[in-house]
């Protein structure tokens, strides 16, 4: 269960809730969680987009292992360190200055051992063996 409690206690969206919930949920969500100050059971909180996916109590820790474990195995850490770097920073950003920004960036990972990497392992169909940062 997920409430945020501020409007029934006599306070405002702290802590950068307001900031954060509508980029998460969108502001119709995000007002009527904030407003009403109502509990959001797991399902809704899937349904409105608050967390990615709903699995049974005791699957939670595998499930999130085994996710991990697969973004270690499979994925170049830089380009995960960059991709997340780019989806925090361009929140603010307009469409045109983060479009620019993606391309030097893509021309930059062209140069990288990871590209090669990927490359080369999905040409040999094996798993790539990316270094680790």
């Amino acid at each position: 269960m997920f409430t945020l409690a501020f409007s029934k206690r006599g306070l405002v969206a702290e802590w950068g809730s307001a900031w954060l919930l509508p980029r998460i949920v969108g502001p119709s969500h995000a007002l009527d969680l904030l407003f009403s100050s109502r509990l959001v059971d797991a399902h809704e909180a899937c349904r409105i987009g608050l967390v990615n996916r709903v699995v049974p109590h005791d699957e939670l820790l595998p499930t999130v292992s085994k996710y991990v474990a697969e973004l270690a195995a499979a994925c170049s850490p830089t380009s995960l360190q960059i991709m997340k770097r780019q989806v925090y920073q361009q929140l603010t950003r307009e469409l045109g200055p983060s479009e620019k920004e993606a391309i030097r960036l893509m021309i930059q990972s062209f140069d990288r051992p990871d590209f090669k990497e990927g490359v080369t392992s999905f040409l040999e169909k094996r798993p790539p063996r990316f270094p680790r940062v």
